[in-house]
């Protein structure tokens, strides 16, 4: 790869913005912290040209506006492996709206790969082996190592290249428009990453506690959530929820009953240790209770008309040699068997965003459905 232009200030800012618009297709990935941050971030945004690549750092500018424009502009096809992730995040850090998408995740599926992981495709078509040494990596560190710049630069570098190999595969087989279709729906409807928020229920195990203690298990996950913003980490690297779950089915009232347990290191005793033990000897003294929240039952003949649907999707999946989030998506699928009575003109208006799914497969979908409520 040549040197990546690294984007830093205003002037190299307005020159990557000047090259950028001049392409008719650009390649994008990013890099987050999420396993550094209690608040994770955009920390690193790759993208390239067929000419040039460049590494932006959004830590050195208030606003990218400028590039919200370019992502939003039709003309300018914004290529990404496995996008969905990238696309939430900068919704969520800078509002972009992304226009004229191409996942080549989605395309390799569509030519019927199984194995989909960006390196594994780039080592099988074109002999290129991509370091995995910086996937873990802290991203929201400064300085960035060179190693890692040149890791984060070959996510973009090779996308175009990617897609151009795809493309007549996907044409011959008639999956072109549908991946295009697919990749511009997942970057329209998929919201914004939601920012991190304090939620028990998320908590493995939380839901088999009795509901006394699941109040304990609320006030130790607080605190838990209390020291980690503080220290600005993720929850898990202050204690797994495997711990909090074990704390509160054990709840230790001393230090030496927590030592005994031996389910902290002793460097989590030292840092952690006192603050559980207060937590649990405030809440004996005065135990709360958390009340499961109410659950929307999904009624039978949606399960039903569910499950007819999966069957479907799986059958011409097979057929057409491509993975079943193709041919229906979970989210869209769930929508179609949602309303107690549908017709074609109903069943249309839940698809307006998938128009070649709806003139390939709608009349199929609808034939189904109604075969199977028979």
């Amino acid at each position: 790869m040549p040197p990546a232009n690294l984007v830093m200030t205003s002037q190299s800012y307005q020159s990557m913005l000047e090259h950028l618009w001049q392409q008719e297709a650009i390649a994008l990935d990013t890099e987050s912290n999420n396993l550094f941050a209690y608040q994770e971030r955009v920390c690193l945004i790759q993208i390239s040209s067929t000419k040039q690549d460049f590494l932006l750092d959004p830590f050195a500018f208030d606003e990218l506006e400028e590039l919200g424009h370019l992502m939003a502009d039709e003309k300018i096809q914004k290529i990404m492996h496995a996008g969905d992730y990238d696309i939430s995040t900068l919704k969520r850090d800078y509002d972009f709206t992304f226009k004229n998408v191409f996942d080549t995740m989605l395309a390799a599926q569509a030519t019927g790969e199984t194995n989909i992981g960006l390196g594994t495709l780039l080592e099988k078509y074109f002999e290129i082996n991509l370091s995995k040494k910086y996937q873990r990596a802290d991203w929201g560190k400064r300085p960035l190592e060179p190693d890692m710049l040149s890791y984060a630069q070959a996510d973009s570098h090779y996308l175009i290249t990617l897609r151009d190999y795809l493309v007549p595969i996907l044409v011959e087989r008639g999956w072109y428009e549908l991946v295009l279709e697919e990749s511009n729906a997942m970057a329209k409807l998929i919201p914004p990453m939601p920012l991190h928020s304090e939620n028990v229920w998320r908590i493995k195990g939380s839901r088999s506690l009795k509901r006394k203690e699941r109040g304990l298990l609320e006030q130790l996950n607080h605190q838990r959530e209390l020291v980690a913003k503080d220290l600005n980490r993720p929850l898990f690297k202050i204690f797994s929820d495997k711990v909090l779950i074990q704390l509160t089915e054990e709840k230790p009232s001393n230090l030496d009953q927590l030592k005994e347990l031996k389910i902290l290191s002793s460097r989590q005793l030292k840092k952690h240790g006192q603050w559980v033990i207060d937590t649990i000897n405030q809440w004996l003294k005065n135990p709360t209770v958390l009340k499961r929240p109410d659950v929307c039952k999904v009624r039978e003949p949606e399960l039903g008309r569910r499950s007819s649907l999966l069957e479907w999707r799986k059958e011409l999946a097979k057929q057409e040699n491509v993975t079943t989030n193709l041919i229906l998506s979970r989210d869209l699928l769930d929508a179609i068997a949602k309303p107690k009575t549908l017709t074609i003109e109903s069943l249309k208006e839940i698809m307006i965003d998938y128009p070649l799914r709806f003139k390939r497969f709608g009349n199929q979908i609808y034939e189904h459905l109604k075969r199977s409520e028979k």
